[in-house]
């Protein structure tokens, strides 16, 4: 199993190494495969996560420095692919072909070091390759899926992250949506006994402060939690990382983000009550809020705007 170990290089202009990670649970999906100057004094300020795309120079450039000045922190790392599989396919074949054609190619081309930097690696990212959560059957056949790739990713030594659940997922009645979250605790287990965890994606669609309206968008992971405390408690308390989030409607790259949506003193505001809502749920890792380095293909989505008052708030807020 991988640890959380550092890659030691020269100090930087910044200062020198240090366990100082920030109280709050705010922090940044990188992403474009572009480490901007926003997301540097992000990275500075010592988020608790930091989620990386790919492996390129810059996403590893962002891994590096923030785990050279704060070893503590945990790296998330999603892979891009185009492949697609359906409820026709067998989803332990599936989840072997995930792991051989998506994530192995690009982790064993990792130096040691590098490889080392990396704390937990996702599978597929909401329902954008494999069957989810709109049926029990289909319910099933991720869990099944989720778990056996679960097993490749610690029989390699990585940390896996299962679900990357899309917001108001999963849906139907509160007896069907336990019934589907029932059907993937085969996935959590298996995620469990290999040190990893779970993700939700938290978007809010009108900067809502009121937690009973936000049980179904930004908070919806709570409902999922009750249902694994009354059934399943030993899976309860593992680690949920929440992948995404921010502000979107319905996830239209130019309108839907929290710069069509709101103001940033909205989306400040909104991230303030976030983060407070955030601090009373303890498995609740963090944030990674989407997202920095993408301007042009997800222009209301990006972040570069917010993020020196982020790196402001991080650092304000830091252990010591």
């Amino acid at each position: 199993m991988l640890l959380c170990s550092a890659v030691c290089f020269a100090s930087a202009a910044f200062g020198s190494p240090g366990d100082d990670l920030s109280h709050s649970k705010l922090s940044i999906h990188l992403l474009g495969g572009r480490y901007t100057q926003g997301a540097r004094k992000v990275v500075h300020s010592g988020p608790r996560i930091l989620k990386i795309f790919d492996l390129g120079k810059d996403m590893l450039d962002a891994a590096r420095e923030y785990k050279r000045l704060h070893p503590k922190g945990k790296v998330i790392l999603r892979v891009w692919h185009t492949r697609k599989w359906t409820e026709k396919d067998d989803p332990i074949h599936a989840a072997g072909q995930f792991w051989n054609e998506v994530l192995h190619p690009h982790l064993k081309g990792l130096s040691a070091a590098d490889r080392n930097l990396i704390d937990y690696v996702e599978g597929p990212n909401e329902g954008d390759s494999t069957p989810t959560w709109f049926s029990l059957s289909q319910a099933e056949w991720f869990g099944r899926f989720s778990a056996r790739l679960a097993d490749h990713m610690a029989s390699f030594g990585v940390r896996p992250i299962v679900g990357c659940i899309g917001v108001g997922q999963p849906g139907g009645t509160s007896d069907q949506e336990a019934a589907k979250w029932r059907a993937f605790f085969p996935a959590l287990s298996a995620a469990n006994r290999a040190g990893g965890g779970w993700s939700y994606h938290s978007y809010t669609i009108d900067y809502s402060t009121d937690p009973e309206k936000e049980q179904w968008y930004s908070l919806r992971y709570r409902k999922l939690i009750k249902v694994m405390e009354k059934e399943r408690p030993d899976l309860a308390r593992m680690p949920l990382f929440l992948t995404e989030g921010g502000v979107d409607y319905s996830g239209n790259a130019a309108k839907d983000g929290w710069q069509a949506r709101g103001t940033q003193k909205q989306f400040q505001d909104w991230l303030v009550w976030f983060d407070s809502e955030m601090q009373k749920d303890s498995q609740v890792e963090g944030i990674t809020l989407f997202q920095s380095g993408d301007p042009e293909i997800w222009p209301s989505f990006e972040l570069e705007p917010i993020l020196p008052w982020l790196a402001q708030r991080l650092k304000a807020q830091r252990f010591r």
